[in-house]
């Protein structure tokens, strides 16, 4: 199940394409345009995963109701065509739903992170290849962010609104750590891609998600593992804000990694807790 998915995006992104082929040669061949309306789920879904990879589409709500809408009109359409028609369509609405309710669906924490609590202990490793640990976190007011890796559009989405963020976060004296467990010269990249003082750090083997209970089993999709952990685990992307003092002030971990948090809700957090611009 684990490997299914791992290959799910790349396998249903082919098979999309595959399906929409197969149905406009039948459409043209039978002189049946009504086959058309079972290719509607497979082009919508085609054409967010396509829009997905330049960062065009980079934030949806917990459910997909645009593909969900051309989904049902392509299979009541559909019937006109018949029953095969008809399961085809259906077969794309089945993609659809599983890319957004299971392969889209993250681990739950067991022990998660604790709002008014020490921010726990984590290894961790700079970019210049130096173990350390979280105790560097502690030192003053800090955004902690983990993200899957920059291969994943929603979290570069998110590197990208903190980027826009940070001096904003800079006036209050709060510093940003952007952690992931992707290989070492993914992190060491994109260090280098945003010109902000903001500290990278890698996860080495997934260490740090495990101690905070926040590994992702085989998250990596097969085509992005090389140089990461080696079961293609990854971390389930979550944002911590931490005081001056290392507590916790607020955590949220995602359930869906589609879903993120607004960058806005940072500062609200900050300012309800008298962290302000000075």
């Amino acid at each position: 199940m684990q490997l299914i998915k791992r290959v799910y995006g790349e396998v249903t992104a082919a098979l999309a394409l595959g399906v929409i082929a197969f149905v406009v040669v039948r459409a043209i061949t039978e002189s049946q345009p009504w086959w058309l309306a079972a290719a509607l789920p497979w082009a919508a879904y085609a054409l967010y995963l396509a829009l997905l990879m330049p960062g065009l589409v980079v934030a949806q709500r917990r459910h997909p109701w645009v593909q969900l809408s051309v989904a049902v009109v392509g299979i009541l359409a559909a019937f006109v065509a018949g029953p095969f028609a008809v399961a085809v369509a259906l077969l794309g609405l089945a993609v659809i739903l599983g890319y957004n309710y299971w392969y889209s669906v993250q681990h739950v924490s067991a022990r998660p992170v604790r709002v008014d609590k020490p921010l726990p202990l984590f290894p961790l490793t700079t970019v210049d290849g130096a173990a350390i640990d979280s105790s560097v976190l502690t030192q003053q007011p800090h955004v902690l962010m983990f993200i899957r890796g920059n291969w994943c559009p929603f979290c570069m989405a998110q590197v990208a609104q903190i980027a826009d963020q940070y001096r904003e976060l800079d006036r209050r004296g709060v510093a940003v750590a952007i952690i992931s467990p992707q290989k070492p010269a993914d992190t060491v990249e994109l260090s280098h891609r945003f010109d902000i003082p903001v500290s990278f750090y890698i996860d080495t083997d997934a260490a740090a998600a495990a101690a905070l209970d926040l590994v992702q089993p085989g998250g990596t999709p097969v085509i992005f593992s090389a140089g990461g952990p080696a079961d293609g685990d990854t971390v389930v992307p979550t944002v911590i804000i931490t005081d001056a003092t290392g507590t916790v002030l607020w955590a949220e971990q995602t359930d869906n990694h589609r879903v993120r948090p607004e960058p806005t809700t940072f500062l609200d957090v900050l300012d309800q807790h008298g962290i302000r611009a000075v």
